[in-house]
């Protein structure tokens, strides 16, 4: 599977680009790629790392100077829409890498799995108040898409962490709860927490482990279902996404820039779960937590930089 997701990447990559209307290069939609994959799963914010990168990292001289007013803004919103749908390729990693998980609920549909059927009903119930809270505030909290909102939620989501990190160290570190000992109540809480996720720079990530903590679970059984959730809020996000914007995104981009940055996605983020799974386990998360405050720490004295 990784070696043909490295053999389409780079047959991707090599195509020649024919739409000539692509906000993003190919060299930009990689690295974008890579930074969906390697930070969606770890508790550090894939959204914000991708409006941290596009503010301060990609060449934006390709753009037209003629890209204001209405123009300006369809592109913002093409973008945003990208960032959201390269997520495909952290789903399809989750679907790697935890396929027999998968099969388990499939066979639970049909009765012949009683834990696959546990697990959709508590993944269903922790997707609950996302799925009814997402359509209301989706929209208005693109305002927060900008460098300085991120590292603000950054800081905020730092020192969370480092809050619940102690908590367990105290109190749970000798928790013993598997994802199959779920109850509907604790599934919906978790859910809770993920809608934490909608502020850019938060982490769905890092909202749904502490979910998983507070519920008993053990650190590595907290991570996989948080990737779990993961699949099921990223795809309704995605399609979500994609029916709401799809003439603007086909408006600036070509195929070749999607499928790029999805295979990337894919690939760094099998990659990512496998570190965060192993890393957890032993350390938990504290050392994610000052890497965002002192990422957050950077990103504000830039701007206090430009304001002085």
């Amino acid at each position: 599977m990784k070696k043909f997701l490295l053999v389409f990447t780079i047959a991707i990559a090599s195509l020649t680009n024919s739409h000539g209307e692509d906000i993003f290069t190919t060299k930009e939609s990689i690295i974008l790629g890579i930074t969906q994959g390697a930070t969606e799963f770890l508790p550090i914010s894939s959204t914000g790392h991708l409006i941290l990168v596009d503010r301060f990292l990609l060449d934006h001289g390709n753009l037209p100077s003629e890209d204001i007013g209405d123009s300006k803004t369809l592109r913002t919103q093409a973008k945003n829409a990208y960032f959201v749908i390269i997520q495909i390729g952290s789903m399809l990693a989750v679907l790697f890498l935890y396929k027999r998980r998968f099969v388990d609920m499939f066979l639970g549909l049909f009765g012949h799995n009683y834990h696959g059927r546990n697990l959709i009903f508590n993944l269903m119930a922790s997707f609950l108040p996302a799925a009814i809270i997402g359509p209301f505030i989706g929209g208005w909290l693109k305002i927060l898409y900008h460098a300085f909102s991120v590292a603000i939620a950054l800081i905020i989501g730092g020192i969370i962490m480092i809050h619940i990190e102690k908590s367990y160290r105290r109190r749970w570190m000798k928790g013993y709860g598997r994802i199959d000992n779920l109850t509907f109540a604790k599934s919906f809480f978790i859910g809770l927490w993920q809608c934490l996720a909608f502020i850019p720079g938060t982490s769905r990530s890092m909202a749904t482990i502490i979910g998983g903590y507070q519920c008993g679970l053990r650190r590595s059984e907290a991570a996989e279902y948080s990737f779990l959730l993961g699949f099921i809020t990223l795809s309704a996000a995605t399609m979500y996404e994609f029916v709401k914007d799809f003439d603007v995104i086909f408006l600036h981009f070509s195929p070749k820039i999607f499928l790029l940055g999805i295979s990337v996605a894919c690939l760094s983020s099998i990659l990512a779960i496998k570190f965060l799974i192993s890393f957890i386990v032993r350390n938990g998360m504290m050392i994610f937590a000052w890497y965002r405050i002192i990422l957050a720490i950077f990103v504000l004295c830039s701007f206090f930089r430009q304001w002085a």
